[in-house]
């Protein structure tokens, strides 16, 4: 009798909120998705939007105590690892949500572009993707300042250089980022302000973009092209469900990567260097492993081209999509796009190691 009444209070309840805002509709249609039996997502997009959410939370916490001035900041942080309860775990958390999310975003970019799901109709949904990526990059390297510790002000003083050496634009992109000639109280206040700001809204903003592009056009089928004019057959194609099934997936993995959070969190934990100091450069500054590949680019070909060819290179991976011709989508009738990519991650991950180690 107890879960009979239950149940009339919550079927009366979704009636009542049904008939004051008419969501019905709108919810039955945001949770039909096309998605072909044979699609394997890896659950990548969809773990990389719950890293997101995790990095919301997580930097909004720390946004209450954090003070961001050179005189102030190193003592705030101090204050929420030391002093906060579980304040500790909280910015371990941010530092490792950041790291996977940007390893999952290139990892669902890697997984979109070797399925051939960036061809038509989802180009669009591709150069989406690739700003997300940017996007994304950007906020580990705004947020890495912050600290405001030897190793964030050092390799904050190296990455700025970097984008100083762009041919033509370098000095301006340098006065841009740093508010002046060195890494200042002007840096990190431009730095915040990207960070907890102007690439929270630009990454919102693509996402929903990206989003809705993908529940528009459902997912790609890894088997067979889209065609261009859609036969009644394809409409009768075996789908599964978003609803319960591929959701239900979803939350799985993401209760697996919270789990891994947590333990990443607990047994190495963000550390802080000492206080920065602008007058003693350590032995040893290296960019976060995201950024080695480059780093490690720039010490054994000249730094123009070691610059350049980074930029080059994404711009051209956001442009593959207008520039493949092959309307193939098998891996083993693509063989040469096949070959470029997987050749160019491996040399990417052999610089990163290589940075690593060197």
């Amino acid at each position: 009798m107890a879960a009979g009444g239950t149940t009339d209070r919550a079927v009366g309840s979704g009636s009542w909120i049904e008939q004051r805002t008419g969501v019905g509709p709108v919810m039955a249609a945001l949770l039909h998705v096309r998605i072909p039996m044979s699609a394997r997502t890896m659950y990548f997009g969809g773990i990389a939007l719950f890293l997101f959410g995790i990095q919301v939370v997580t930097g909004t916490l720390l946004a209450l105590y954090y003070k961001p001035t050179p005189e102030a900041a190193y003592e705030s942080v101090q204050f929420v690892t030391s002093d906060v309860s579980f304040g500790w775990l909280i910015r371990s958390m941010h530092h490792w949500a950041a790291n996977l999310m940007i390893l999952f975003v290139a990892l669902h970019l890697l997984r979109v572009f070797f399925q051939a799901a960036y061809k038509y109709p989802r180009e669009l949904t591709w150069v989406i993707g690739g700003g997300l990526l940017l996007v994304t990059l950007g906020f580990g390297f705004t947020g890495y300042l912050l600290p405001w510790d030897q190793r964030a002000y050092w390799a904050t003083v190296v990455g700025t250089d970097i984008a100083g050496s762009v041919p033509v634009v370098g000095d301006s992109l340098l006065q841009l980022l740093r508010g002046g000639a060195d890494v200042t109280g002007d840096t990190m206040s431009r730095f915040f302000g990207i960070h907890v700001l102007v690439l929270p809204l630009a990454l919102a903003g693509l996402m929903a973009i990206h989003l809705v592009l993908v529940h528009q056009l459902g997912l790609a089928n890894p088997k067979k092209p889209e065609p261009r004019v859609r036969p009644a057959a394809v409409d009768r194609e075996p789908l599964r469900p978003f609803f319960p099934n591929y959701l239900l997936d979803e939350v799985v993995a993401w209760y697996v990567i919270l789990a891994i959070l947590v333990v990443l969190a607990s047994v190495f934990p963000a550390g802080l260097e000492g206080q920065a100091n602008p007058l003693e450069t350590p032995a040893h500054i290296k960019p976060e492993w995201y950024y080695l590949a480059v780093y490690q680019l720039l010490k054994i070909i000249p730094r123009t081209i070691a610059v350049m060819a980074p930029i080059i290179g994404i711009g051209l991976l956001i442009a593959w999509p207008f520039l493949d011709r092959n309307p193939e989508v098998l891996a083993r009738r693509r063989k040469l796009a096949v070959a470029g990519a997987t050749l160019v991650v491996v040399g990417v991950i052999v610089l990163t190691v290589w940075g690593y180690v060197s």
